[in-house]
């Protein structure tokens, strides 16, 4: 199965080395791309374990949205003692026959030589979800036209 976090790699040997192994994630964006795809295949312990105490929700469960169909990492950055780092991403989300483009830049520890995932700061808050007409090609970019491919009736 090829990874969904856009590297075009097989999952077991990209995220899922993280997601299902014993490895962690060694750099903020490895684990951005992890956390997507944690996302994208509903692997809600995954993304509790990899969540910074103070700031991961109580509520996280399966009914998180799960049909994320696109991630681009735009800029990763560490600080030169490599215990804080930041991932700048935009993530593609089909809900309810609408995309959601959630640009976010993330902010990530490490503690106990884990990263976790801290924080992040939506860059297009006030952007609205687009509905998705049938025709047009999928977002997931599949070749498949909407209607044919993530099309909820």
């Amino acid at each position: 199965m090829t990874c969904p976090c856009g590297l075009r790699d097989d999952y077991s040997e990209c995220c899922g080395r993280y997601i299902d192994g014993p490895e962690s994630a060694p750099e903020p964006e490895s684990l951005m791309r992890s956390r997507y795809t944690a996302f994208a295949m509903q692997k809600i312990d995954y993304l509790k374990e990899t969540w910074h105490p103070e700031t991961c929700p109580d509520n996280l469960d399966e009914s998180e949205p799960s049909c994320w169909v696109g991630l681009e990492i735009v800029s990763a950055a560490m600080d030169e003692e490599e215990v804080e780092g930041e991932v700048e991403f935009i993530a593609k989300l089909i809900y309810d026959n609408k995309l959601e483009v959630l640009h976010e830049i993330s902010q990530f520890d490490k503690i106990d030589n884990k990263w976790l995932y801290h924080s992040g700061e939506f860059k297009n808050p006030d952007q609205k979800a687009s509905k998705i007409p049938k025709s047009e090609p999928c977002p997931c970019s599949s070749g498949k036209s909407f209607k044919n491919c993530h099309y909820q009736a």
